[in-house]
């Protein structure tokens, strides 16, 4: 195995109720790269995300982070080495952003102790990288939903992980943010040298702040129940991944037509691709 790939997935496969959502998925995601998880909704992409970060079991496979075979890692030493933000937050006890942030520090804090000083001082590092650092002292619960996004990207960096796993980052952020939140995103990646595997929506998006990207698309609604009726039928629609690469290279028309089903077009503007629909 090369443990240069930050990122190595095996023929991941998982059913929820008899159903096929993640069908032999194999992947080699180069670390310190911006990977997008692309696809239509129902695809897989936060399974896939959850997965790599040992929320869930697959059903057959392995997933491999920086060579830690992830299902063997314990909780603390999987919060050491990916930090994960989810798609929704929800918190009904009002302590500040700062609080929240702070949580981040606890795979680095002894059990029964303290956040010290060093502690306080890496949350508000993090706080200041994502420009939340006006929220410190504010509700967690009386701040928008773009503002939770940031805190919770802080704490994530909090915990000053090798792998940041994001499930749409850009999730509750008006246009102007969307774009900030992602542009912050990649700048911390290459200062942090962190790798970044962020799922997405906009493939124009994935265009713009990806390395790599991943392309998947929804398994049959009456395809195969099982990986192993798949491979009794050879069946080519039991696959997620459409292709996995550099963004010119993925978001093909044909590909985009694969995944989504939708023609489109590339336009250049001032030598920058957009993606349009036909």
């Amino acid at each position: 195995m090369n443990t240069n790939l930050g990122v190595i997935a095996e023929g991941v496969s998982l059913s929820y109720n008899s159903r096929l959502v993640l069908g032999d998925v194999s992947l080699q995601l180069r670390k310190g790269a911006i990977v997008t998880l692309l696809g239509p909704n129902g695809c897989g992409k936060t399974t896939l995300l959850k997965i790599i970060n040992g929320l869930l079991r697959p059903d057959s496979g392995k997933v491999y982070v920086d060579g830690n075979d992830v299902s063997r890692m314990g909780q603390t030493d999987m919060a050491r080495l990916i930090g994960h933000v989810p798609q929704t937050q929800r918190s009904s006890f009002p302590f500040t952003a700062l609080d929240i942030v702070l949580t981040g520090r606890m795979p680095h804090i002894s059990a029964l102790s303290q956040p010290g000083p060093r502690d306080l001082e890496k949350a508000r590092q993090a706080m200041d990288m994502v420009g939340a650092s006006h929220l410190s002292s504010r509700p967690y619960t009386q701040i928008s939903g773009g503002e939770r996004q940031l805190v919770m990207i802080a704490r994530a960096l909090a915990q000053e992980p090798s792998f940041l796993l994001l499930d749409e980052p850009t999730s509750y952020l008006d246009f102007k943010n969307q774009y900030q939140v992602l542009k912050m995103v990649s700048q911390i990646a290459r200062d942090q040298k962190v790798t970044v595997v962020m799922t997405l929506h906009d493939p124009n998006h994935a265009l713009m702040f990806s390395d790599e990207v991943v392309l998947l698309r929804k398994l049959a609604e009456k395809g195969c129940k099982d990986e192993q009726e798949c491979k009794v039928k050879s069946n080519r629609n039991c696959q997620n991944v459409v292709a996995a690469g550099s963004p010119a290279e993925v978001m093909t028309p044909e590909n985009i037509f694969e995944a989504y089903g939708i023609e489109v077009e590339f336009i250049n503007v001032r030598k920058r691709l957009i993606l349009l629909p036909l």
